[in-house]
């Protein structure tokens, strides 16, 4: 399996969980995983996230050979699955010059999964792509389906919080760029390559608690500035919306086992309809945010196709 942006929060993570798992299995052949990473954020000396893991140094906006996209290629031509996690800024306060370059990174990975015949292929957008539903008031609980049309953005009601966190919609159009260009491939490609897409909800570094969880929507080292220390009515409506998105540890890592092996259909069904289905030959998007009490996310497409019913709840 190869993991990009793999020595990030949710890349390691992953890593370490699939390969505690395949090192106490009975199987005779050991989860190899491959981290894909920036060469600028490797720290030779910080512990990776397990001993078995394997970095590789590549800059996925540039695949030449000096950018290491030679040996990324031969790390997919042998790989089952790519989990695609990568982005130049992955927080709301992206600007659009970084949400370009993480466009980068999904479109030139993607391709390069196709090419090398890469058998399942990962995407971990973001919920942020369904922001502009936080304050419409016409869409109550479990009304946001993975069908329903995209409004990128989470701005938050205080304007001083734009300032310190951003309004994610320059971070959630990369998102909503990478998700359509998987279905379009997925549609030409899915009798070999198919692809997940999970719009994940906010998963934080660490023990990920629900108490950490703010209405600023990123951890405070991420913000550009100090957010307020004195919360408003605005920001308590905020920290409820950002609560309901969360996505605890434990339902993270079991989304993704199941992502990867699912059973995305290989051929276009007939009574599959609409510009922004779900499902369509090679492609399966939902929502992966955990269940959280009175979320606007709708979590029926999640347990049909990837078989996990969330176990946490960040208001219980």
């Amino acid at each position: 399996i190869v993991i990009t942006g793999g020595l990030g929060n949710l890349g390691s993570k992953l890593c370490r969980h699939l390969l505690d798992t395949s090192s106490s299995s009975s199987s005779a052949s050991k989860l190899k995983v491959i981290l894909v990473e920036h060469p600028s954020f490797i720290n030779p000396t910080k512990p990776l996230p397990h001993p078995d893991a394997i970095v590789l140094p590549c800059d996925l906006g540039d695949l030449s050979r000096e950018g290491g996209g030679e040996k990324l290629r031969e790390a997919l031509e042998g790989a089952d699955a790519l989990v695609h996690f990568s982005a130049v800024n992955p927080y709301p306060n992206a600007t659009w010059g970084e949400s370009a370059e993480s466009m980068d990174h999904a479109f030139n990975i993607f391709q390069l999964a196709v090419i090398c015949k890469v058998r399942r292929v990962i995407l971990a957008s973001s919920n942020h792509v369904m922001g502009g539903y936080k304050d419409d008031t016409s869409h109550g609980p479990r009304s946001v389906h993975p069908s329903s049309v995209p409004r990128a953005g989470t701005i938050p009601l205080n304007p001083a919080l734009i300032a310190s966190s951003g309004d994610a919609v320059a971070y959630a159009a990369a998102k909503l760029a990478g998700e359509r260009l998987a279905m379009t491939l997925g549609q030409l490609y899915g009798d070999v390559t198919t692809f997940v897409v999970l719009r994940i909800g906010w998963c934080q570094p660490g023990d990920n608690l629900p108490s950490t969880l703010s209405a600023a929507g990123s951890p405070p080292e991420f913000l550009s500035k100090a957010a307020p220390t004195e919360p408003s009515e605005d920001d308590k409506k905020d920290e409820l919306w950002f609560k309901r998105m969360w996505l605890s540890n434990r339902d993270f890592l079991s989304y993704f086992d199941a992502a990867i092996d699912l059973v995305v259909p290989t051929a276009e069904q007939d009574s599959a309809r609409g510009v922004h289905r779900n499902v369509r030959k090679g492609f399966v998007l939902v929502n992966a945010m955990s269940g959280n009490d009175g979320a606007k996310w709708n979590l029926d497409e999640t347990e049909k196709w990837l078989g996990v019913v969330s176990k946490d709840d960040s208001l219980a």
